[in-house]
């Protein structure tokens, strides 16, 4: 199909080409053909008259003849005026003929023809005058002679000859004419002919060119027809957005989730959807910061929604980016979560109740019977002791199979909580080997604790630890022969500690090898009666190695045994000593990093520097840091892409994390969502980042509601920052700078709204009382319809324009300036 479309489209060209070409030539040879009719006309003119005076010739040497003649028989001299006018004209009549004659070859012809007419003419002139001298006798003896008769006849001859060339050379030129004319006809029908050809050619690909194009169209409707009705059957709301966040366009889906008409939505700022609505312009930043790339897998996140009636309802948002004609766009798939949070709801609640009502009673149960199996019950009979161990056995077996489905439950809700610490490789080892050396009795084998390096911490949970090398060894005892040993094997180097459990069992299947760590994998499901088990073990134990930062992989051969190997990041000693001041500093920029370490380390704070974002993830798996500092600009994914792995890191949940950025603008949505507490721009003064890093760590929640001023002229103002403020803070309203100073004189305030412009000043002139005991300014919003002044704004912690921010801004500002006033600010 290719190879024909490339044929057609090269007839097409050379037709398009030819065409022309040929309909130039058809022209050329037309005007040829017109030309050649014209010269050949103009020769038959000629030849005509050349003719014409030739017959004129003779005429006039008849009147001169004939003029002789009567003059001499009768001596009567008006015999003569035919003669003598036929003799004046008769110079004349042989110049013009000489005059017609182009051809060559007449020339001497006419040569001969004028010898011949002057002989003629001194002939009859001398008979005349031998006449008019009455000499009659003479002039008849010179008539009788013959001369005067042979000349006329030679003049005849000549002039017949002439006449007879001309008719002959029009004759070749008439064939000539014809032939040419014949030869022109045939290339002007072979040129037409070819022309004809090549534009039915062109003719049949122009139309095969519109039904591949009219075919093409349908296809195309077809396929946006089928893509619509994908659109808008799906139960997904998708919207499409310009790089501004402004909705281009809609399925039937969003309509129904959002109660919004498509009509109501186009053109809307796709903030609306939200729960809370960001300042305009803040979703383009936002997708900026995303850094999305078509082909690329997009982002999805938790965003509540709201519906064109104000209901609120959990929403999924997945961001995709897509190259369109006019640019990139982004494609935004909302999910209304609205069931599966009920379903999560109930399933929470459900894996309660199984967690109270099942856990609590098999805890007493098996706890009972294993008192029992120890004899706390007294001596039973062999029978008796039969029977209460197996019930022993299957109560345990029961108690390991609601916590590895607790588990797994935990798993998938992400709710399997880690609480790290630095954990002493050696203790926990020769621990698990104490608390499953008993299950491995059971099986008669026995454990092998190797040497374990000197000074080798993790940081990790160490119950979560613990119950990966319990579900690892129990497995080794139970599938090893008995007599036999399981080993536990550590080994460490400069990044990672490698725990290995080793039995001498029977192997693992080829075949089972790629599903071993599925769910309710089993390899012979007889066996696995036979020894117990869920088949949920081993994926439990990856999940947790994989949120402790770690892999796990294995070892087997039919026959011999397998070994499990554990990986592990490595703790340094030191930081097992106790909790230090650590600061993780992902800089792009070397010098700049160096600066910033310097500064920082000479306050006491220990810094480790990385330069992108593998590094840096790396770092915070080997290592635990109080805060991290991350440029927003690192490659591979940015500094929004770094914080979003760190915050899925297993302990950096909840680190502080503060970017830096050569932009003014902050990360918006995003920032809040990944919990960013702060945004430093760049160049950052050292004793400023000092600063902000201090704080950070210093900082705690404060109790309680802050106590706030409001001072703005505007009644209506007043009562709308008091209505989005109700309930969180303790709101005092004035509209005055004297009514400002006189509540300030009555009462201390944590924090100040000031409006520029009231009627009896500025709020600047408030700044100077507006402090707390020992003189520290309290933090101060200026909230003014005049835009932002450099000086003012660097004098103030924040800066809001009222026509530009919402009002939900200026209710987040006062809670972030009220939680990160130090504690030195506090009454």
């Amino acid at each position: 199909m290719i190879r024909f479309l490339q044929w057609r489209r090269l007839v097409a060209i050379i037709a398009a080409i030819s065409i022309p070409i040929i309909i130039f030539f058809v022209a050329a040879m037309m005007m040829v053909q017109a030309n050649d009719a014209k010269e050949l006309r103009r020769v038959v003119d000629l030849s005509y008259q050349r003719r014409a005076m030739l017959q004129i010739i003779l005429s006039e040497h008849q009147d001169i003849e004939t003029g002789q003649r009567g003059y001499l028989l009768s001596g009567d001299p008006s015999f003569l005026d035919p003669y003598l006018k036929a003799r004046q004209q008769m110079d004349t009549t042989l110049a013009q003929v000489e005059k017609l004659q182009t051809p060559a070859a007449v020339g001497s012809d006419m040569t001969r023809l004028r010898d011949l007419t002057q002989q003629k003419l001194a002939f009859s002139a001398r008979t005349i005058a031998l006449r008019q001298n009455n000499d009659f006798a003479g002039a008849q003896a010179m008539v009788i002679g013959g001369d005067g008769k042979r000349l006329m006849d030679g003049i005849r001859a000549e002039i017949g000859q002439l006449r007879r060339a001309e008719e002959g050379r029009l004759v070749i030129l008439s064939k000539e004419s014809d032939e040419a004319q014949s030869k022109l006809r045939l290339h002007s029908f072979l040129l037409l002919g070819l022309l004809t050809t090549l534009l039915c050619i062109s003719g049949l690909i122009i139309f095969r060119a519109f039904r591949a194009r009219a075919a093409a169209l349908a296809r195309l409707d077809d396929l946006s027809r089928r893509r619509e009705a994908i659109l808008d059957g799906a139960m997904d709301a998708i919207l499409i957005l310009n790089p501004s966040g402004s909705i281009e366009g809609v399925n039937k889906a969003a309509s129904r989730i959002y109660g919004y008409t498509a009509d109501e939505l186009l053109r809307r700022d796709v903030g609306m959807l939200f729960a809370d609505p960001p300042p305009r312009g803040q979703v383009a930043t936002y997708l900026r910061n995303m850094r999305l790339v078509e082909g690329e897998p997009g982002y999805l996140q938790e965003i509540p929604g709201r519906r064109e009636d104000g209901t609120v309802f959990p929403c999924d948002v997945a961001v995709t980016a897509v190259l369109l004609a006019d640019g990139i766009h982004y494609v935004v798939v909302a999910r209304d979560i609205s069931e599966r949070k009920r379903v999560e709801r109930l399933k929470a609640e459900f894996v309660a109740s199984v967690s109270h009502e099942l856990r609590t009673p098999l805890t007493s149960i098996a706890g009972s019977l294993g008192l029992l199996v120890g004899g706390a019950g007294g001596v039973m009979p062999d029978r008796a002791q039969r029977l209460i161990t197996i019930a022993h056995d299957n109560a345990e077996r029961l108690v390991r199979l609601i916590n590895d489905i607790l588990d797994i439950e935990k798993i998938d809700s992400d709710q399997m909580t880690f609480n790290n610490s630095y954990v002493d490789l050696g203790a926990i080892l020769q621990q698990a080997v104490e608390q499953n050396r008993g299950y491995a009795d059971r099986f008669k084998v026995s454990l092998n604790l190797g040497p374990v390096p000197i000074n080798a911490y993790l940081w990790a949970d160490s119950d979560r630890l613990m119950q990966v090398l319990a579900n690892l060894i129990s497995n080794a005892a139970k599938f090893s022969p008995p007599g036999e040993t399981v080993d536990i094997i550590a080994q460490s180097d400069k990044n990672r500690h490698r725990i290995s459990i080793c039995d001498r069992g029977p192997g693992i299947d080829e075949a089972f090898r790629s599903r071993i760590f599925n769910r309710f994998a089993q390899a012979d499901s007889s066996n696995t009666r036979q020894k117990g088990g869920t088949g949920l073990g081993l994926s439990i134990v990856r999940e947790i190695v994989t949120k402790l930062g770690g892999e796990i992989s294995f070892d087997s051969e039919l026959g011999k045994g397998s070994q499990f190997h554990i990986d592990l990041p490595a703790a340094r000693p030191e930081e097992a000593e106790g909790p230090v001041d650590r600061l993780l500093i992902c800089e792009r920029d070397l010098e700049l990093a160096a600066q910033m370490s310097k500064a920082l380390e000479a306050t006491g704070l220990a810094c480790d520097i990385v330069h992108s974002t593998t590094d840096a993830m790396e770092q915070a798996r080997t290592r635990r840091y109080r805060v991290v500092l991350v440029d927003s600009n690192l490659p591979s994914g940015g500094g929004i892409g770094l914080v979003r792995n760190l915050r899925r890191q297993p302990g950096m949940e909840n680190i502080p994390i503060l970017m830096i950025s050569a932009d003014s603008r902050h990360g918006g949505i995003e920032a809040e969502a990944l919990r960013i507490v702060d945004w430093l721009q760049k160049p950052v003064p050292l004793d400023q980042l000092v600063t902000a890093v201090r704080q950070t760590i210093t900082q705690r929640e404060r109790a309680g509601q802050p106590d706030v001023l409001h001072v703005d002229d505007d009644p209506d103002v007043l009562r709308v920052v008091a209505t989005a403020l109700e309930g969180q803070v303790n709101l005092t309203s004035v509209t005055s700078v004297q009514a400002a100073r006189v509540a300030l004189s009555d009462r201390a305030f944590d924090l100040a709204i000031l409006d520029l412009g009231l009627a009896d000043g500025s709020g600047l002139d408030l700044l100077p009382n507006l402090r707390v005991s020992g003189g520290i300014p309290i933090p101060v919003i200026i909230f003014s319809a005049q835009d932002a002044d450099p000086d003012v704004a660097a004098s103030v912690q924040a800066y809001l324009t009222k026509s530009r921010t919402p009002i939900e801004r200026l209710v987040g500002t006062v809670h972030h300036l009220w939680q990160q006033t130090d504690g030195e600010a506090e009454r």
